[in-house]
């Protein structure tokens, strides 16, 4: 599990630094299939989300987020429902695995984490070494 852990925080964290090419290539050596697949990105998301909601959120707040981001037309996420972004977000503020129980397939499960986590940290202004020490907290959340 650890090199799957490490695989995805290597592509969150190249998607983090604006390392395009670098995500690609990480995110190419990801493996769909494999059973912990997603759990490290899931980790980071969540760790993030708590961070931008330290306080908790109801569902109008959640909604009127996940409306500002689709409105400032992050990339990507114009392709995830508003109500499958919400639940996302709603999950993550109480560390769920999946939203409501739902299973989705793992890329758009990933995605959708990977797309909200860098808006996330970009909202936050996180530097690199907050951006690590989000990484490694994931990391050890996961292989704890």
């Amino acid at each position: 599990m650890t090199g799957v852990v490490s695989k995805e925080l290597e592509v969150l964290g190249a998607l983090l630094a604006f390392d395009f090419i670098g995500f690609a290539q990480k995110s190419a050596a990801l493996d769909p299939a494999d059973p912990h697949y997603g759990q490290a990105v899931g980790a980071a998301f969540g760790l993030a989300v708590r961070r931008r909601f330290p306080k908790g959120a109801t569902s109008r707040e959640i909604g009127e987020y996940v409306a500002d981001v689709l409105g400032s037309l992050e990339a990507g996420a114009e392709d995830f429902a508003p109500a499958f972004l919400e639940h996302l977000v709603a999950d993550g503020l109480h560390g769920g695995a999946e939203p409501d129980g739902e299973q989705l397939d793992p890329e758009t499960m990933i995605q959708a984490r990977l797309v909200l986590t860098l808006r996330i940290v970009r909202e936050l202004d996180l530097g690199p070494d907050q951006q690590r020490e989000l990484l490694a907290e994931a990391a050890h959340r996961v292989t704890a």
